[in-house]
């Protein structure tokens, strides 16, 4: 059941396979109206031996792993029988995008991904069909089990009381962006005095309402200045000691003084810190409106659409009550577009890189993301410590997956033992 209840999506090795020999097609198992073929156990053992060797984990022995296999698509085929009569089947747009996520996993473009498939021996019509059954079983398992299981919050209590999290040397974990402005080394003392008043000027820009993002592109010298000077998640072992100092005091969401270094006058921007017993995020609370992707309509004229629109917020109209009236998002659209207090990651990132250069209720351009034509606001920021509710929900998780597990097991039991499995030809034989 390993892969059948993984988290996330399987992503099948791509260093190399073997392709199923066709002819193998002698009835190794049948289970009740189906059939198991020597073919079939050919290409699953194949897609687990790649499996394997991307994680990087040895293989066992070829009988060993072909029995593990051959056991695994039994249960597979019983699953599959329950999903056709339940009328559960993953359909293509699931497919497409199980492919766009193991792509992105392995770090390739959806046609570099097809091309290591064909390179490493599998027919992608395999692959995919492969990938659908294991959409398909987990489809199953959803509506069969997992939404059926609870966990109360006394179990969450008992959970964390049993397995406490202790602080460790170097957890304190902080979500940065920085401008520098560079100093020459021949810098004369007026020069090191002036680029320490430009820079405090800029931080004032900055705390009247100019977006960090948008300042650090504008004027730091910093070789993420194009990102919006964005450093990323770092732990206090990856960072200076002097831009710990600057640091130490400030909230998630609030700008460091200015501090010069050897080499220039440094600001930093804190939007996040994060430890084992806290983690306290910047979070930003949006709204949208959202013009849905037509097959009748073309791209630019919904794009025209969207743009009158933005056009009458920005000469006054009021946000919510427009959002009422035209987006064509259903979970919003009487909320006033309301996406409510969202922490870092929650959006797409097409999306956050919108927002990050937006400042507190700006109008953001026109922008697509594959829901549509998009337009947003920033209506506030706020601090949170959203620690606590983490590791709950971490606790939730790991509950969860153990009822699962254990109900799984039960009802897969349960359907061999009312299935009719005989076996014709053993592995090996």
């Amino acid at each position: 059941m390993s892969h059948v209840l993984a988290a996330g999506v399987f992503a099948a090795g791509l260093c190399s396979g073997v392709e199923a020999d066709q002819s193998l097609n002698r009835v190794m198992v049948v289970v009740n109206e189906g059939v198991i073929t020597e073919a079939d156990l050919a290409r699953e053992i194949s897609l687990a031996e790649m499996e394997l060797r991307s994680a990087g984990q040895p293989l066992p022995p070829r009988d060993v792993l072909a029995s593990g296999v051959l056991e695994e698509l039994i249960v597979d085929t019983l699953l599959l029988e329950v999903a056709a009569r339940s009328s559960i089947l993953a359909d293509d747009r699931e497919v497409a995008y199980a492919l766009m996520t193991i792509a992105r996993q392995n770090r390739l473009t959806p046609p570099q991904l097809r091309a290591a498939i064909a390179g490493a021996g599998v027919a992608i019509e395999d692959y995919e069909t492969d990938l659908r059954k294991q959409l398909t079983i987990r489809k199953l398992i959803e509506r069969q089990i997992r939404r059926q299981i609870g966990v109360s919050e006394q179990e969450i209590d008992d959970y964390l009381a049993q397995n406490p999290q202790e602080e460790k040397p170097d957890s304190l974990e902080l979500d940065l962006a920085h401008i520098l402005l560079k100093l020459p080394s021949d810098a004369s003392p007026a020069d090191v005095s002036d680029a320490g008043i430009r820079l405090e000027e800029i931080r004032q820009e900055i705390v009247n309402g100019l977006a960090f993002a948008e300042a650090a592109k504008r004027y730091s010298d910093g070789n993420k200045a194009s990102e919006g000077g964005m450093l990323g998640v770092r732990t206090t072992g990856q960072l200076p000691k002097l831009f710990l100092d600057a640091v130490e005091d400030v909230p998630a969401g609030g700008l460091s003084p200015i501090f010069k270094s050897a080499n220039g006058w440094h600001l930093l921007k804190v939007f996040g810190r994060k430890s084992q017993q806290e983690m306290v995020v910047l979070q930003q609370e949006v709204r949208h409106i959202l013009i849905r992707a037509s097959a009748l309509l073309p791209d630019r004229q919904l794009r025209v659409r969207l743009e009158r629109i933005r056009k009458r917020i920005v000469a006054g109209e009021d946000f919510g009550a427009v959002a009422r009236l035209q987006s064509e998002d259903a979970n919003t659209r009487a909320l006033g577009g309301n996406l409510g207090w969202l922490s870092p990651g929650e959006l797409p990132g097409e999306f956050q890189q919108v927002l990050d250069p937006l400042a507190v209720n700006e109008v953001s351009p026109v922008f697509q993301t594959a829901a549509g034509w998009h337009i947003a606001q920033i209506t506030g920021e706020r601090e949170k410590d959203v620690g606590n509710t983490l590791r709950r929900r971490q606790a939730e998780r790991i509950i969860n997956g153990r009822k699962t597990e254990e109900a799984f097991e039960q009802w897969v039991q349960s359907l061999r033992e009312e299935a009719f499995i005989r076996y014709r030809v053993k592995p090996g034989d």
